[in-house]
């Protein structure tokens, strides 16, 4: 027993596995919502699109350099006219996690201002 507590280290911070994020609501459809993120990666944080996943549901973002922070918006759909993002930081493994991330608080704000880059 001591061997699996020793290994699960509960003395350790509570955010371990969490990434930053934030989640926006968009009062768009889904392929509105779409575009949007796409191009606000694009303009608001001049990040190069790795992945374009329209079908799949999901962007992923990077900032050039190898192993540095990506970020990635997933979609979610409740009514046709209402679209859910969650702009959300990866990091490398073994990287120390921050508990913000600027270029999700970047994107997050632009989208939530409504403001088409």
């Amino acid at each position: 027993m001591s061997f699996f507590l020793k290994w699960l280290k509960p003395g350790t911070s509570a955010r371990i596995g969490l990434r930053p994020h934030r989640v926006v609501e968009l009062p768009v459809d889904y392929d509105t919502a779409y575009s949007r993120v796409l191009e606000a990666i694009e303009v608001t944080l001049g990040a190069n699109v790795y992945i374009d996943d329209r079908k799949g549901r999901f962007i992923e973002a990077g900032f050039g350099l190898v192993n540095n922070e990506r970020v990635r918006a997933s979609f979610e759909s409740e009514s046709p006219h209402t679209t859910r993002v969650r702009v959300e930081a990866y990091f490398p493994a073994g990287a120390k996690i921050p508990e913000k991330s600027a270029a999700v608080d970047a994107l997050a704000n632009t989208l939530e201002a409504g403001i088409t880059p």
